[in-house]
Order: C-alpha cells, then structure tokens, then sequence
C-alpha cells in the first residue's frame, strides 16, 4: 500500500466537474461547435491519462490511498483504489474517450456545449463510484452520473420517443438509488461509519473500535442483509439484470450513438463492480453477513441465468439495431453476473475479463452500425451501406467474432474463463447455459452479419457521410484495442497472471484493503 498520498489519485471526478461547468459556462460566449469538440478530447484524454497513471501506481505499490482535505478515513471521505477499481477506471475513461471522438463526428447539432457539459459529468460520475472508498461519496456520484445520463437520453428533446424514454428511465432509475440511499442509513446506523474499509473491517469483527466511528450498534447481522439485499436492486438496475432489465433497451436505442455505446460500455460496469464489491469486500470471507450473503448470490445467479435468456432470445426478434445491441448486452450482463455469484476467486477473474471484453465489443458495435444509422436509420436490414464503409464494414465483424467468442479474439478467452470457472465449481447447468446462449445469440449475430450483404441504393443526404474519418478511427482504435487485449491475454504470461489473480486478491484480499485504519490514518 503507497504510505505517500499522490494527489493525482484524487483529482479526476473533481478536474472533471469543474471542466464541466466551465463547458457550460463557455457555452454562453462561444458559439463554434468545433471549440466544444476539441475541448471534451482533449480533457478526456487527460483523465484517461490520469486513469493510466492510477493503474499504473496500483500495479507497482499496491493500494492507492486520497483523503480530500486531509481529513483520515472515517473522519473525511478517501478515495481507496485497488487492481479492481483501477482496471474499471481506465477501461471506462478508454470507452469514453472513444466516444469523445466519436462525437467529434456524429455530434453534428446545435447546442453542443450542452452535449459535452452532460458528457463530462457522466465520466466525473462514473469515476467518482469507481475511485471512491466511501459509502455515502458513491451515492453522491451515483446521482451525478445517473443524472447526466437520464438528461442524455432526453438530448433529442425533439423526439417523444426520447423524452419518454428519459422519463421512464429516470423514474425507475430515482427508485433504485433510493434502495442504495437506504442502504447506506442503515450502514450508518449499524456501523457508525460510510467508510467502506471500516465497514469491512467491522462485518468481520464486531468488536473493533476505529478512530472517529467507535464500534457497532444494534443487531450488525439484520443490519447487514438489509444493506446488502436494498443495494442488490441498484446494482441489478444499474447491471440490467431480470427483473431490472427493461430501462436498457429502451433508453439506449434513444440516447445520440456514442451515449449509447458509453451506456453498454461503461455505466453498466458500475453495477457489476458494485456486486463484487459489496459481496467480497464488505461482506466476503469472515463477515457476520455470510449466509444470507450466500442466499442472495444464489439468487443473482438464478436472475444472471433468466437475464442471459431474454437477452439471447429477444435480440433474435429485433429489426432496429439499436434495440439488437441492447438484448445482446443484456444476455452477456447476465453471463457476468452469473460467473460473479460463483463466490469463487476464478469467478470474479472471468467476470472482469468479460466486462472488458463485452464494454469494448458491444460499443464497437454501437459505433459501427451508427454510421448506416446516420446513412438510412435504424433497421437491421439496411446494414448493407456499410459496404460502402469498410472500416465500420470490419468493426461489426470483429465485433460479432469477439461477442460469439471465436478465438483468438478477447471474447473466447473471457467465456473459457467463465466455463472453467463453472467447471471448477460443479455447476454444470452454467456450462450448459454458456453453451446454449453462445448457440442461440449466434444465431442473431449471424443474421446481422448476413443483412450487411443486402445492397442499399438509397442514402440520406447528410454532411457527416462526407467525411467519416473520425468515426473510422474511433472504429479501428476499438477494433486495435479488442484484438491487442485478446493477443495479450494470450501471449502474455504477465497478463494472464494479473488477470486470474485478481479475483482471488478480491476475495483474500479485504484486509489490505483496510489495513490503512488500524494506523489511524
């Protein structure tokens, strides 16, 4: 664990806030569109930087430590960032950097300011849940991204569809972070603290006092099967697991393109690390919760399972792409959250590594068909002007190969993580499952692929078809980036290491993770 704080540790959610709301600011002075564009890049580059820097620190001194105005952990909120968060940070801070290019050339609207101020503040909020080592600090963030989000799929405020849309998924989206809000009263009530290391560290023992929160109060056990059966249904909602799937495919498909791929790619993410979380760190091995913790990952799984199955079955009767993309990240969202509930090391590490794979893929899939969604608009059937667009042409192969897991793609590794992991544990019905879905979802993906064989004669006339060369080069990074993390896996005995690893440094790991507070930190 780094003894010494690094300020850069803690300054990416705030760096972004605050060039938020300078974008929104500049808004009212500067009208040229191309400014914003540049602009969001540019920053977002620097906290991908910034994300790269984390990992990097994490890999080579262990646990990265920030408390904000130099008040110790649990007087003050601190930032506590592991190989699990890290990893997570820049996986979301390359998605949405991506993205940001990828707007560069599809935003092509008035009131782009307004895009890139909303923009921001959904990467400032996804950061903030993933960098933060405090229970209430994540619900604070959690709204700051939930917000900018729902405001995203209400961007085209033109289209009923889209304030409908935004509607329905803000309504469901308020109830399922007032379960999270709760859950942290309840944590507060029980534990004396919403510091998540000192939580963990007094679900395993009842009797540890902390500086500045004392000991526990009342009956720890009920309290804690409320805390984790209240923010279970956040993290479902968040993840878009049965029965919380619904809002998935229908704000996605309204939300401009590259918000779409950033819904699939990187808020999706957060409800998976915070399953993982909240099952092995604050209330895994030794904790007073483990039974029902175990009732409850027996149920995940189950809901994992159903959701992989209305995934896998109702992308094969979609027509509009997006809606296709929606029921296809759901189906793998399912995959992950079964291999999650495994409460096994093996588990977690092939959960990851899907996560990775299925961001990357399914927002590459996004940013391919959004080119032809441009051309002629959202049918499947009219996939064939990618022809005409081989790099967006390619993006969707690479993408199908790598979601059906066709080596030596990333997405072959990560499903032979996840059989082996069911293997391991003797859940043959998770094979069974892995197998069939595999099977039916390629099916759907094949259809897809086929469509883009069907000439289109009849294209829209729109500038941005003019020139598509930002769009090719957010395409052809996501394809390099798919292929490069797949080679690696498998080329790498170093990679293959940090990622097997990590499930089980979750899993066995907890007392590192609030080691920092016997020190009074």
């Amino acid at each position: 664990m780094s003894t010494l704080q690094d300020p850069l540790t803690g300054i990416a959610p705030l760096y972004l806030i605050a060039v938020a709301f300078l974008t929104a600011a500049l808004g009212l002075v500067i009208r040229s569109n191309k400014f914003f564009k540049v602009f969001a890049i540019v920053n977002t580059a620097i906290v991908f930087a910034i994300s790269a820097y984390i990992m990097h620190k994490v890999v080579d001194e262990g646990i990265q430590l920030y408390f904000f105005g130099g008040y110790p952990a649990p007087l003050g909120i601190a930032y506590e960032i592991d190989n699990l968060n890290a990893l997570l940070g820049l996986l979301a801070t390359s998605i949405m950097l991506l993205s940001g290019i990828y707007s560069a050339w599809y935003m092509n609207f008035p009131r782009t300011y307004l895009y890139y101020t909303l923009f921001l503040t959904l990467l400032a909020g996804s950061l903030g849940c993933l960098y933060t080592g405090d229970y209430f600090n994540f619900f604070v963030m959690l709204e700051v991204l939930s917000l900018s989000s729902y405001s995203l799929v209400a961007y085209f405020r033109d289209s009923p569809r889209s304030i409908e849309a935004a509607i329905r998924f803000a309504f469901t989206g308020i109830i399922s972070s007032s379960f999270y809000l709760l859950s942290a009263f309840v944590a507060y009530a029980s534990f004396g603290t919403l510091t998540m290391a000192d939580i963990a560290l007094k679900a395993r023992d009842l009797n540890a006092v902390t500086q500045f929160s004392g000991g526990v109060v009342g009956n720890v056990a009920i309290a804690s099967a409320m805390m984790i059966a209240l923010a279970s249904w956040t993290w479902t909602f968040k993840a878009a697991i049965f029965p919380n799937y619904f809002w998935l495919p229908d704000a996605v498909p309204e939300a401009p393109t590259p918000i779409s791929a950033v819904f699939v790619g990187v808020i999706d993410l957060i409800g998976v690390y915070g399953a993982i979380r909240m099952f092995y760190t604050f209330f895994g091995q030794g904790s007073i919760a483990l039974q029902f913790r175990s009732y409850t990952l027996e149920i995940l799984q189950i809901l994992g399972a159903i959701s992989v199955f209305i995934g896998v079955f109702l992308l094969l009767l979609q027509e509009d792409v997006k809606k296709f993309i929606a029921y296809s990240t759901i189906s793998h969202l399912g995959l992950i959250f079964m291999a999650l509930s495994l409460d096994s090391g093996e588990g977690i590490s092939a959960a990851i590594l899907h996560t990775i794979s299925n961001s990357f893929a399914e927002s590459l899939l996004f940013y391919s068909a959004g080119i032809a969604i441009v051309a002629v608009g959202r049918s499947i059937n009219t996939l064939g002007v990618l022809r005409k667009y081989r790099v967006a042409l390619t993006g969707i192969i690479i993408a199908m190969l790598n979601l059906i897991g066709v080596p030596p793609l990333l997405g072959f590794w990560s499903k032979y993580l996840i059989f082996k992991a069911f293997l391991d544990a003797g859940k043959i019905y998770g094979v069974v499952i892995l197998v069939l879905a595999t099977g039916i979802s390629a099916i759907g993906y094949f259809k897809m692929l086929f469509s883009t064989l069907k000439p289109v004669e009849k294209i829209r006339e729109d500038p941005r078809l003019r020139n598509s060369m930002l769009a090719d080069i957010t395409i052809a990074l996501c394809v390099v980036i798919l292929i490069a993390i797949g080679a690696l896996y498998m080329l790498s005995p170093s990679t293959r290491k940090f990622i097997n690893e990590i499930g089980y440094n979750i899993i066995e790991g907890y007392k590192a993770y609030y080691a920092f507070l016997s020190s009074g930190s």
